[in-house]
C-alpha cells in the first residue's frame, strides 16, 4: 500500500469518526438550547401572570390563539416550586397529537390557591432543531468532503517531486552514459532527499568506474601471457621425446589455458557491450546472417548427426551488424553444444520474431538464472556467459528476449 494512500485512509476514518461524534453530540447540544429558550420563554410568563394576580387580584385571560395553554385548577394545598416534565397531547394548531412542555406551580389568588398548568408543544421547536442539524451537518459534511479532496489533490502535488526522483531513480544503471536528472524542489525533506542520492550515484559511480578499470586493465595484462603460454605449450606438445603420460598432462593444461583465455575474451566482449563500445547501427535482414551462420555451423551439424529445421521470411532490425553475428554464433553454438545424439535444431524467422530451439536434457532451466553470468545447469566445461552476452546484446538491440521449454525442446524467443 503507498503511503498516499493510508494517509489518505486514516484521515478518512478520522473525518468519519468526528463528523459522528460530533454530529451526535450538536443534536443534544441544540436541543438543550431549544429547551432552555422553552423554559425562559415559560418562566417568564409565570412571572407574568404573577405579577397580574398580585395587581388585579384575577388571573390573566388565556390566548386561545397563542402557543402556551394555561388552565387554572382550584386545589387545597398548595404545591412547592415549580414542576416541569414532557407530555403528549393533541395540538389542536398542528391537527395532530405531540410532544408538549409542561409547567405546574400554585398561584393565590383572593385568599384560594389556584394550580396553574402551562403547556408548550415542542412540535416546531423540534422541527426547528431537526432543520438546523440537517442543514449544519450537510454543511459540516460537504465542508469534510471538500477538505478531503483538497487534500488528495494538495498531498498528491506536493508528493510530486518524491515520485519524480523514484522515476528518475529506476532509470539509474552504473555505467550508462546517461546521467540521471533527479528534479529540483523546495522542499527541505525531498532536498536532503535529493542530494543524498546524488552523492550515493556519485560514489556509486566512481566505484564502479574503479573496478571497471581494474576488471578491463587485468583482462588486458592477461591477454599477452596466455598467448606466450599457449605458444610454448604447442612447441612442447609437439616435441617427440615427450612421453605418453607427459603429453597428457600437457594436454590438460592446454585445455585448462584455453578455457581461461576464452573466459577472459567473454569477459572484455561484455565490458565492451556494457560501455557501448558497438554504436554504429545498420538496417539488417536476420534471414541473410542466419543463412551464413548455417553455412559455417554446417560441417559441426554433420559431424553431431544433428538436423536442422529451418523456416525463415525477410526480419529487418535496426542494429550493430558485429552485436548481430555474435548473437547468432551464440544462440547457435548454444543449440549445438546443448543438444544430444542425433537431436534437432529448429530456426523460424517471420517478421519481427525470431525462435531458435533444440532438442536436450528433458530438465527445464531456471528461467529467472539463466541469463546471469556463470549460471551453469550442472557440469560442464563451458564458462556459463554464452547466455549472459545473448541478453546484454538483445538488451543494447531493443530486442526482448524469453526463455521456453516445450515437449522436450528448449527455446529462444526473440522479439523486437
Amino acid at each position: 500500500m503507498k503511503l498516499f494512500t493510508r494517509y489518505n485512509r486514516i484521515i478518512l476514518l478520522m473525518m468519519v469518526l468526528l463528523f459522528l461524534i460530533s454530529s451526535i453530540l450538536y443534536y443534544f447540544l441544540l436541543n438543550y438550547i431549544l429547551l432552555r429558550e422553552v423554559d425562559e420563554v415559560l418562566h417568564h410568563r409565570i412571572v407574568r401572570m404573577e405579577r397580574f394576580a398580585h395587581q388585579t387580584g384575577r388571573f390573566p385571560v388565556p390566548d386561545a390563539m397563542g402557543e402556551v395553554r394555561v388552565r387554572y385548577t382550584l386545589i387545597k394545598q398548595p404545591i412547592t416550586g415549580i414542576q416541569s416534565s414532557f407530555v403528549t397531547a393533541f395540538d389542536s394548531l398542528e391537527n395532530s397529537t405531540g410532544i408538549f412542555r409542561k409547567f405546574v406551580f400554585t398561584l393565590p389568588v383572593n385568599g384560594q390557591v389556584y394550580q396553574v398548568t402551562l403547556l408548550r408543544p415542542l412540535t416546531r421547536t423540534r422541527s426547528l432543531s431537526i432543520t438546523i442539524i440537517l442543514v449544519t451537518l450537510s454543511t459540516i459534511l460537504a465542508i469534510l468532503v471538500l477538505i478531503q479532496v483538497i487534500n488528495r489533490t494538495l498531498l498528491h502535488r506536493l508528493w510530486q517531486p518524491f515520485y519524480s526522483i523514484i522515476e528518475a531513480m529506476r532509470s539509474f544503471k552504473l555505467g550508462k552514459i546517461k546521467e540521471v536528472e533527479l528534479p529540483e524542489t523546495n522542499i527541505l525533506e525531498f532536498i536532503f532527499l535529493r542530494d543524498n542520492l546524488k552523492e550515493t550515484i556519485h560514489r556509486a559511480e566512481e566505484e564502479y568506474q574503479d573496478l571497471k578499470e581494474f576488471t578491463e586493465n587485468a583482462s588486458h595484462e592477461l591477454q599477452m601471457p596466455l598467448a606466450i603460454i599457449r605458444s610454448k605449450l604447442d612447441l612442447l606438445i609437439q616435441r617427440e621425446d615427450l612421453s605418453e603420460a607427459q603429453s597428457e598432462e600437457l594436454k590438460e593444461i592446454y585445455m585448462a589455458v584455453k578455457k581461461i583465455s576464452r573466459l577472459n575474451g567473454s569477459l572484455l566482449l561484455l565490458r565492451k557491450i556494457e560501455n557501448h563500445q558497438f554504436q554504429e547501427t545498420t538496417l539488417l535482414n536476420f534471414k541473410d546472417k542466419i543463412e551464413e551462420k548455417v553455412q559455417q555451423f554446417e560441417e559441426l551439424w554433420k559431424g553431431n548427426k544433428l538436423k536442422l529445421h529451418c523456416h525463415m521470411q525477410d526480419g529487418f532490425i535496426q542494429a550493430n551488424e558485429d552485436l548481430i553475428d555474435i548473437l547468432l554464433n551464440n544462440l547457435l553454438s548454444n543449440s549445438s553444444r546443448h543438444n544430444i545424439g542425433g537431436g534437432a535444431i529448429f530456426v523460424n524467422l517471420q517478421d519481427r520474431q525470431l525462435t531458435v530451439s533444440n532438442t536436450g536434457s528433458p530438465k527445464v532451466l531456471d528461467s529467472k538464472r539463466i541469463f546471469t553470468r556463470f549460471y551453469k545447469e550442472g557440469r560442464t566445461h563451458h564458462n556459463g556467459l554464452g547466455l549472459s552476452i545473448i541478453k546484454q546484446i538483445c538488451d543494447q538491440s531493443h530486442i526482448q528476449i524469453e526463455y521456453l521449454y516445450d515437449n522436450g525442446k528448449h527455446t529462444f524467443e526473440l522479439n523486437w
